[in-house]
């Protein structure tokens, strides 16, 4: 755990709210979270709107989607798969149970991509900003802004203008 690389998070309305992987590139990081992300998935067959899964870069939030979807086709196909006979064990259910429960899951994940909620960690925080904006009544039309100098800096100029020369 130590050295770590890379950090994601994947959370549920769950008792215990949030896991934490730390791992290096190349240590199975996509098929834990993705095995993870389908314990939750199976709990009901919309529940997946109800999770989120946070990653650093694009490439692997794309890669998670991808993979998550990939699995559920293997499974609901019958394809033999790791992945199944552990999630087929941790969820205490027969093959045909699993592969339908996977081919629902699937159907709808594809129907309602949208609440796929796979994300990095800049796309889930502008999220949350431009809600909380829309709540305060905010225009939506905003820019983040990562340089603090330079935001100090209008700060500073538009705060003088009001005062004025007095």
């Amino acid at each position: 755990m130590n050295n770590c690389t890379e950090q994601t998070i994947l959370a549920s309305m769950q008792t215990k709210p949030f896991k934490i992987y730390r791992s290096s590139a190349g240590s199975g990081k996509t098929y834990t979270l993705a095995r993870e992300y389908l314990k939750l998935a199976f709990k009901r067959p919309q529940y997946f709107k109800h999770i989120l899964a946070v990653t650093f870069t694009n490439k692997a939030t794309a890669e998670m989607k991808d993979r998550v979807i990939e699995y559920l086709d293997d499974f609901a196909n019958g394809e033999p798969h790791a992945m199944a006979e552990e999630l087929k064990s941790y969820l205490k259910v027969d093959d045909n149970t699993f592969r339908k429960k996977s081919k629902e899951i699937l159907s709808n994940i594809l129907h309602g991509y949208s609440f796929l909620s796979i994300n990095t960690i800049d796309a889930f925080f502008q999220k949350v900003i431009r809600s909380f904006s829309r709540e305060i009544g905010l225009q939506g039309g905003f820019q983040l802004e990562l340089d603090q100098t330079g935001v100090l800096d209008e700060v500073i100029d538009n705060l003088m203008e009001e005062v004025g020369e007095n």
